[in-house]
């Protein structure tokens, strides 16, 4: 799931996210997990990564070559 760049800091994302959240819950999910590319990687990735921390994301783990060795991917997880 994304949103293009022209609609960024709009509230889109942060309503997509919310509506996730409360349906992982209502089926019962004890976390959710979101993937992308390690903060500090390539420069339009941290506003990425900044999203998933603004609501409370925690970073988990990176695995260096789960893509590709120059795509780091950055694992974070949030308990809902």
């Amino acid at each position: 799931m994304g949103v293009l760049k022209e609609y960024h800091r709009m509230g889109i994302g942060r309503s997509l996210f919310e509506m996730a959240k409360k349906e992982a819950k209502q089926q019962g999910y004890s976390f959710i997990q979101v993937k992308t590319v390690q903060m500090g990687r390539y420069g339009i990735y941290g506003d990425t990564n900044r999203f998933y921390l603004s609501p409370g994301f925690k970073e988990l783990e990176v695995f260096p070559t789960l893509w590709d060795e120059c795509n780091p991917c950055q694992i974070y997880i949030m308990a809902i």
